[in-house]
């Protein structure tokens, strides 16, 4: 079956994509997950948009970082969301707003995954990007602690 073997090394270029990432060679990183990501796999998606975002082994290229991301989150990738939040709540790589950030890092903390409920928890808590509204803030504090090991 020749669908099989192509299976296989999709698969294997994955596992190497993702442990090159995870080990920071970003270019072993970039040249394996880059053609998955151009064949729609969210985890590549994801990591190439943080290699993008952050310039991690190439020129940074935040817009198209924020367009990987996009796409992730629209496979339910679960950091996709969260990273969504951070470009809108920093402006990288697309325009700053807040509203929008509020939205993707709530999308992110139904994957139960602590991060957007900090962010979210800090951001109501200081009050400075948002209203401060301290029943919310504390309302994501305290669910984040719940979700963390």
């Amino acid at each position: 079956m020749p669908n099989s073997s192509n299976t296989d090394i999709y698969d294997a270029d994955l596992s190497s994509g993702v442990t090159a990432f995870d080990t920071k060679n970003f270019t072993m990183a970039y040249q394996l997950l880059a053609p998955l990501a151009t064949k729609g796999n969210a985890e590549a998606l994801w990591r190439v948009g943080m290699m993008q975002m952050n310039g991690l082994g190439m020129v940074k290229n935040q817009p198209l970082g924020f367009e990987n991301f996009l796409q992730a989150a629209s496979q339910d990738h679960v950091f996709a969301h969260h990273m969504l939040g951070v470009a809108y709540m920093t402006g990288e790589g697309v325009e700053k707003d807040m509203a929008k950030s509020i939205e993707w890092f709530e999308k992110g903390a139904e994957f139960g995954i602590p991060g957007p409920m900090y962010t979210l928890g800090m951001l109501y808590e200081d009050g400075k990007e948002v209203e401060q509204d301290l029943e919310k803030s504390k309302y994501w504090l305290d669910k984040a602690d719940k979700v963390s090991p």
